[in-house]
């Protein structure tokens, strides 16, 4: 499109000197050939969006995850690619993240949750830290206009942002806390967004909290539960039932995010993607896989009985495969090597 454009002004450049009459006419052929090849470009896009919406309404007849975590990495290596400035590159990934936001509450998924913003981020450069509050400001009040609006997809959205805001400025907590009043009346899809957030501030605020109130409730004797500290996490219902973690740029490993809630009924997934190039078709994948597998295990759990002779014979192999799942399974983790003044 920008070559027809740089050869319509060359062409109107060269025909200056023949007369109004030419001029106008060769302007008219160029503008005519631009209109149709942009319309060409609008039914691309609405056979495209018509393929995605019978996709999803196929996955939505299996089981769907409730909760989608995503590790958004790759903003700045994109912008580098592309060398357009690093804000560029993170406005880039904020439109992937909304495009993401979009397919997911129409599949049906309950709950997302973004890793935005580690409170490791803080030692990057200044002017880069600015840069990223300053958008993640802009980003609040863009999700909140269309969290509100009943024409758009995100009606009825609830956004909640996590993480340690003692780091953040006060004018920034009090942008946050109005944007989460705003939302807070739906509980059909949860947005959150962990900004500044790690996994183990998580786990040390949630100490703190269940502590704090023991003691200021003079309870002594009782035994916190597993479940009630969970729930008393970020995350609160969704703190225990990540379904699918899916993380961005080749790398493999958590970064320190949800090291408590990605258990061992959580599927991850790692893409070579970077953030701003992950898309429909390789989110779509995904969650085929994953449902695919969830079928299986229905069926195998319900329909199979281990004691019949012919169910026997079906549940060998799929017993065989599950030897080397569980966790029981694995070998004995190496002892700790002291690697100190090497």
């Amino acid at each position: 499109m920008i070559h027809l454009i740089r050869n319509l002004f060359i062409c109107v450049v060269e025909v200056m000197s023949i007369g109004s009459s030419s001029v106008t006419k060769f302007i008219s052929d160029y503008a005519t050939v631009l209109f149709y090849y942009c319309k060409s470009f609008y039914y691309i896009n609405v056979i495209t969006t018509s393929i995605q919406k019978m996709l999803i309404f196929a996955l939505r007849t299996g089981p769907v995850p409730a909760h989608v975590a995503f590790i958004m990495d790759g903003n700045r290596r994109f912008a580098k690619s592309k060398d357009i400035p690093l804000r560029k590159g993170h406005e880039a990934g904020g439109e992937t993240l909304l495009t993401l936001v979009y397919i997911c509450k129409t599949l049906g998924v309950k709950c997302i949750s973004a890793y935005a913003f580690s409170i490791e981020n803080f030692n990057r450069p200044r002017e880069e830290v600015e840069t990223l509050m300053n958008l993640f400001g802009d980003k609040l009040d863009e999700f909140a206009q269309k969290a509100n609006d009943y024409k758009d997809p995100l009606y009825g959205s609830s956004l909640r942002i996590v993480g340690d805001r003692s780091l953040i400025s006060p004018e920034l907590r009090e942008r946050i806390e109005n944007v989460e009043k705003l939302t807070e009346n739906s509980e059909k899809f949860i947005l959150y967004i962990c900004f500044p957030y790690t996994s183990r501030n998580d786990i040390f605020q949630t100490v703190t909290k269940v502590t704090d109130k023991y003691v200021q409730s003079n309870i002594i004797d009782s035994n916190l539960s597993i479940n009630e500290f969970t729930k008393s996490m970020h995350f609160k219902e969704y703190s225990d039932n990540c379904d699918i973690l899916i993380r961005t740029s080749g790398h493999k490993r958590l970064s320190d995010f949800m090291l408590w809630q990605v258990n061992e009924h959580a599927t991850m997934e790692f893409s070579t993607s970077l953030w701003p190039q992950f898309n429909f078709f390789q989110m779509y994948l995904i969650i085929l896989r994953w449902s695919m597998f969830k079928m299986f295990q229905i069926y195998n759990m319900n329909n199979v009985s281990k004691h019949s002779k012919f169910g026997s014979k079906l549940y060998k192999p799929y017993k065989t495969i599950l030897k080397y799942i569980f966790s029981e399974r694995l070998p004995d983790p190496p002892m700790a090597v002291p690697v100190t003044n090497r």
